[in-house]
């Protein structure tokens, strides 16, 4: 049995490329319908994303051609950002009857694009990809090596359409993001297109074949190694490469200052976000509120200093900010008054 669970964070591209949503649509049957009628009935609120994903996957002959999964999902994420903004639009009852005429043309215009994309997209002219992610909003990106990406919310990463053999795999990026890299390298000659570099503003990180969260935020980079080997460049000139091992956590700030720690279970709790959760070591409220501005573009105002300094212990889910609030209301006893774009927080 499919774990439902996991769906209920999917967005339109994520059900386009779900192999097992797409036999339903494509070979439904008795256990497939039963199966995503129960989970449409207990997710209402992903009912319009269900029914174009099947509309747009029954509009596709897939018997006409047989190309490769990885090329079929870059085709589709670039296909589907010619209607990200539709996703963004309010919800006043004007905006409703446009946002449907506006998805039913999508709804159209996206298998051209997709099949357009697959006949020729070893014809595109050389260009960089531009992912951003909104606020509390997590994409997974498939790279042209096949190479796995998943990128936290107020994210952005940057990578070549087109990866050349003379030169090696190349990211930039900007918040938060979990790298799932294929390892290439099988005689140990390490040849330059082997190589896989992620920049961000004070870091390069260098690998062959590992997993490994990054977290660029508020002047500071954060690395978490859960396998594998990496190794770290810094920007600042005149300093050694910082070679990474299993467990390690090595903090840089804008200054070049470095931390380093060595914690398995911690470097493992770094990507908890992909699951919702945030796990944090021992964080204080002042930490955790930082995050969730960072992840929800929310201010928080501490009315009373001793906030700050208050514990949290165990995992906050973060599925949406109100879950989080929530669980620190009830298990620190405090309050949260919502005035928009500012959170005031207070002892009950």
């Amino acid at each position: 049995m499919k774990k439902a669970g996991k769906y209920r964070q999917y967005v339109l591209k994520d059900f386009l490329c779900d192999a097992y949503f797409q036999d339903w649509i494509q070979k439904p049957d008795e256990e497939k319908n039963a199966f995503w009628e129960q989970w449409l009935q207990a997710n209402p609120g992903k009912r319009k994303e269900i029914e174009l994903a099947g509309r747009i996957l029954r509009s596709i002959d897939f018997k006409t051609s047989s190309p490769d999964p990885l090329k079929v999902e870059a085709s589709l994420n670039q296909a589907l950002a010619t209607i990200d903004g539709l996703q963004q639009q309010p919800a006043g009852p004007r905006t409703l009857w446009i946002t449907a005429r506006r998805w039913s043309a999508a709804a159209v215009l996206i298998p051209l694009l997709l099949i357009g994309a697959l006949i020729f997209w070893r014809l595109k002219a050389p260009g960089r990809y531009t992912v951003n992610t909104d606020y509390g909003k997590i994409s997974r990106l498939v790279l042209p090596d096949s190479s796995v990406v998943v990128l936290n919310a107020n994210s952005t990463i940057k990578y070549e359409k087109k990866w050349d053999k003379n030169a090696p795999r190349e990211l930039w990026l900007n918040g938060e993001a979990f790298f799932d890299v294929k390892h290439l390298d099988n005689d140990h000659k390490i040849e330059n297109y082997e190589r896989f570099i992620v920049h961000t503003n004070n870091t390069t990180v260098e690998v062959l074949g590992t997993s490994f969260d990054i977290r660029e935020r508020r002047g500071r980079t954060e690395i978490s190694l859960q396998k594998g080997a990496i190794r770290v460049l810094l920007s600042k000139t005149g300093v050694q490469p910082i070679l990474m091992k299993p467990g390690d956590i090595l903090l840089v700030d804008s200054a070049n200052v470095i931390h380093r720690t060595s914690n398995i279970e911690h470097a493992m709790n770094a990507s908890s976000w992909k699951e919702k959760k945030l796990v944090l070591s021992d964080p204080t409220l002042s930490e955790i509120f930082k995050y969730l501005e960072d992840t929800y573009g929310k201010t928080f105002i501490l009315e009373d200093p001793e906030l700050a300094g208050k514990k949290l212990n165990g995992p906050i889910l973060i599925d949406s900010l109100d879950d989080a609030l929530f669980v620190m209301s009830t298990a620190l006893n405090i309050s949260f008054t919502n005035e928009g774009d500012r959170i005031r927080v207070n002892f009950k």
